[in-house]
């Protein structure tokens, strides 16, 4: 249950910090997405269903921050989370770093490619703007680059598990 609360602090905060200070210094095409690549750390990350309800939540509050059609986000973050998750069921996604900046890099991709297929074909075409497809390499670069520092970041923040020491503590 902690970890729960954990994560969704750090959510709350890198969602602050990615729409308050980044937004602020960098352009469009060179902010790094810090909702994806925590997306993509509980995706390679064992629950599945504390994953989802966080991924839900991330979802509802990106869309909060941003603006967009409702139930955008959260439809691609789950899609993005579970794609993660059925990967993980077919190949061996380790520990190394070189793996997670990969998946990071597919998310962005998946992330933008749903961002400009879904709103046309759910008939969304009033007040919401395309992002242009140039954006995808240097977006998806620095993503890859924010993900290498932040998922030690994420594994040091998660309280660590309890261990029984005796059959009668519960």
């Amino acid at each position: 249950m902690l970890r729960f609360f954990i994560l969704l602090l750090i959510a709350y905060f890198l969602t602050l910090f990615q729409s308050a200070v980044i937004s602020e210094l960098l352009p469009n095409s060179l902010k790094p997405d810090l909702m994806l690549i925590l997306i993509t750390y509980l995706g390679i990350s064992p629950p599945l269903v504390v994953g989802a309800i966080l991924v839900s939540f991330y979802g509802l509050l990106q869309q909060t921050f941003s603006g967009s059609p409702p139930g955008l986000f959260l439809f691609i973050y789950l899609s993005i989370f579970f794609f993660i998750k059925l990967l993980a069921k077919f190949l061996i996604l380790g520990e190394t770093i070189a793996v997670r900046m990969i998946l990071v890099a597919v998310s962005v991709t998946m992330q933008a490619l749903l961002m400009i297929f879904l709103p046309p074909a759910l008939g969304i075409f009033a007040d919401f703007s395309l992002p242009e497809v140039s954006w995808l390499l240097p977006q998806a670069g620095i993503s890859c680059a924010a993900s290498w520092p932040l998922f030690p970041l994420f594994k040091k923040l998660e309280p660590l598990p309890r261990v029984k020491t005796s059959p009668l503590e519960a």
